[in-house]
């Protein structure tokens, strides 16, 4: 790596009016990033006042110091903007002779910053108008009607979850259409679906594929990991742990492992394809299949994204209180009630600059392409003309993600700077451009898509696989090879040098198809049982339940790391120890937090498309994808949307 870094200074461009480090004894002179006065302390009496505020650092004269930070800052990849400082004021009593002496708060608190700064840095502030959040004593959220509605939905769902449950335990079949959906709500049935082992089914080619559990719960373990370092970077107060952290080896993966997201992809264009393909057996696929499929699909996937959106709008108003309450959940919850129509549309990817459930950008994206899919194999019944047209969305999918990259003039990949992490990424050009646009990801969802058309087809010759095992140790350098293309993403931090654009637009396309492959690797050594080392770990029965129930930990998990933010009344120390115990926590609490969203909304609601689909069911409990005699469309929630849906980065 110092190789590769003193290769690039030299033969790259150098940056000029930046400076890339500071010694310890001159970053001490920079006005502090993050200030917190006490919140509650604060908060005793009637007219007690606390402002939490961004300010913009200037000066009337000449600073050398302030060239300093505006020269530091401009190496904003692993830098902070330090010209912009972030205070949280006890009014009341930092500020109370100014703002006794001034009727305008702004102003009252801008000259009682100002007068703090300019004693120790001679610098002063402009407040950044839209930046000012202030919080009086004893305020308090008023109950809406929403927050009734919303209450009033999970009273009756509480009650048919006792009332199912009851139910089954005293009547053990019932093929009355009315018993079949209060069963749905069965704690005891939805409990053995959560905790039956994978791979169980009619279709003996189905049990191939127990590995993806494994590759879903360690992916989005690791979706997890990525996003909880934002905890002590937004309240940190030592900044400098963190801008030194970009030149540390060890953290390369954290800060390059933006690409994991793309093994969801994979498997959800596999997984649609492998069980249409399936379903072909049997049924003509035609484009009758294309409106039942998309309405299926909504309808599997929106209930627990709908009641995490719905909770966010209402009752998360009720949850906490601190500094930074309303410039983080505030902020999230104003944007869900406005645009909460885009994320049940699944275009809520192409609005930009909205905080509401940022991270299901995934889950638009992912709908998109599936309608492509379907498109694809339900429009497309030749074999010789699908290939060709998943060869084009491939070709399509190499060649969108670069000419983003050359007409907008962005990183190849979404680069994770500590302002972009800040503002939890929404408002980073790269991130509204390039990575969250469902055609951006389309080639790795169309490898996914010419995998199973393969894998189907070598199952169908009945290939002989043990030619292959000798090839096993090249298998094994997969994982290996996927570590060192993560961290193939730290020359894009390495200060001092610019990164020519034609480099970017070839990394920006490459790298996720090299990724893709390197994931298609592996699971083609599962499903075809090449080897005995990564196998027997991906296939781990103890994989199934949280596999099941990681769609939820994905929903959860941003909103817990906003619940922590807003409830922390001080800064956090920033070290490799507090990033540890955050994501432990994060993730721990996310997967048991996800265990009743799935208990409560998803099983059931699963079950009631079922019900819905096939009123004649002979077996109310038995298992939905047990049962063959089912329509067209509900083969595909059988085969393809009960696995793929699931599926969630």
């Amino acid at each position: 790596m110092k190789l590769l870094s003193l290769f690039l200074l030299f033969v790259l461009k150098e940056s000029s009016g930046v400076i890339y480090r500071l010694n310890e004894t001159e970053y001490k002179k920079l006005p502090a990033l993050y200030e917190l006065d006490e919140f509650y302390p604060c908060l005793q009496t009637s007219g007690d006042l606390y402002c939490y505020v961004d300010a913009l650092l200037v000066s009337n004269t000449t600073s050398e110091l302030l060239n300093v930070i505006k020269e530091y800052s401009a190496q904003t990849i692993t830098h902070f903007n330090h010209t912009v400082v972030h205070r949280g004021v006890c009014m009341t009593q930092t500020c109370r002779q100014y703002l006794g002496n001034s009727t305008n708060l702004d102003q009252a608190l801008e000259e009682c910053l100002n007068a703090t700064l300019y004693e120790t840095h001679q610098l002063q502030v402009n407040l950044i108008k839209d930046k000012v959040e202030c919080t009086y004593y004893n305020e308090k959220v008023e109950i809406d009607a929403g927050d009734c509605a919303v209450a009033t939905i999970m009273a009756l769902l509480f009650l048919m979850t006792a009332a199912g449950s009851m139910w089954d335990s005293k009547i053990s079949e019932n093929r009355h259409i009315g018993a079949r959906i209060l069963i749905c709500f069965s704690l005891k049935r939805n409990w053995q679906r959560l905790t039956q082992p994978s791979g169980e089914g009619p279709e003996p080619r189905m049990q191939r594929l127990k590995c993806f559990n494994g590759i879903k719960t360690i992916t989005t373990m690791l979706v997890i990991f990525g996003h909880s370092p934002a905890f002590v970077i937004i309240i940190t107060n030592n900044p400098e742990f963190l801008e030194m952290s970009y030149h540390n080896p060890m953290y390369s993966i954290l800060y390059g492992g933006t690409l994991i997201v793309q093994t969801f992809f994979i498997i959800s264009g596999f997984l649609l394809a492998y069980n249409i393909l399936l379903v072909e057996e049997k049924t003509k696929v035609d484009w009758k299949m294309l409106p039942k499929g998309l309405v299926l699909r909504w309808l599997r996937l929106t209930p627990p994204y709908a009641a995490m959106l719905a909770l966010i709008c209402t009752w998360s108003r009720h949850i906490g209180n601190g500094p930074f309450w309303k410039s983080i959940v505030g902020l999230e919850i104003k944007d869900c009630r406005s645009d909460w129509y885009y994320h049940l549309l699944y275009v809520n990817n192409f609005i930009d600059n909205s905080q509401c459930m940022a991270h299901t950008w995934y889950l638009a994206a992912d709908m998109q392409l599936s309608v492509l899919g379907l498109l694809l194999f339900c429009l497309v019944s030749r074999v010789r003309a699908r290939k060709m047209a998943v060869g084009a969305a491939i070709v399509l999918g190499l060649l969108t993600p670069a000419v983003h990259t050359y007409v907008q003039d962005l990183h190849p990949i979404l680069i994770l700077a500590p302002e972009v992490i800040r503002h939890l990424f929404v408002e980073d050009p790269t991130f509204n451009n390039l990575y969250k646009r469902g055609h951006t990801n389309l080639v790795c969802y169309a490898l996914g898509l010419g995998l199973a058309m393969y894998i189907y087809c070598q199952q169908e010759k009945n290939i002989d696989i043990e030619k292959y095992k000798k090839y096993r140790h090249f298998y094994w350098a997969t994982l290996p090879l996927g570590l060192l293309l993560v961290t193939s993403a730290s020359v894009f931090y390495i200060d001092g040098i610019l990164i020519p654009l034609a480099f970017r637009m070839v990394y920006s396309s490459a790298v996720k198809a090299i990724f893709g492959l390197i994931i298609i690797t592996i699971l083609l050594g599962n499903i075809f049982k090449i080897e005995k080392i990564y196998r027997p770990i991906m296939e781990w029965r103890g994989w199934a339940a949280p596999g099941r129930v990681s769609y939820c930990a994905f929903l959860v998990h941003i909103t817990i790391i906003r619940t922590l933010l807003v409830n922390h009344t001080s800064l956090v120390h920033s070290s490799l120890y507090q990033i540890v115990v955050n994501y432990l926590g994060l993730l721990t609490s996310s997967f048991l937090l996800a265990f009743p969203l799935w208990m409560l909304v998803e099983a059931p609601c699963t079950q009631l498309v079922k019900v819905c689909l096939m009123p004649n069911s002979k077996k109310p409990g038995s298992n939905l994808e047990s049962n063959k005699s089912v329509s067209i469309a509900t083969q595909i929630v059988v085969l393809g949307s009960k696995k793929t849906i699931e599926v969630i980065s």
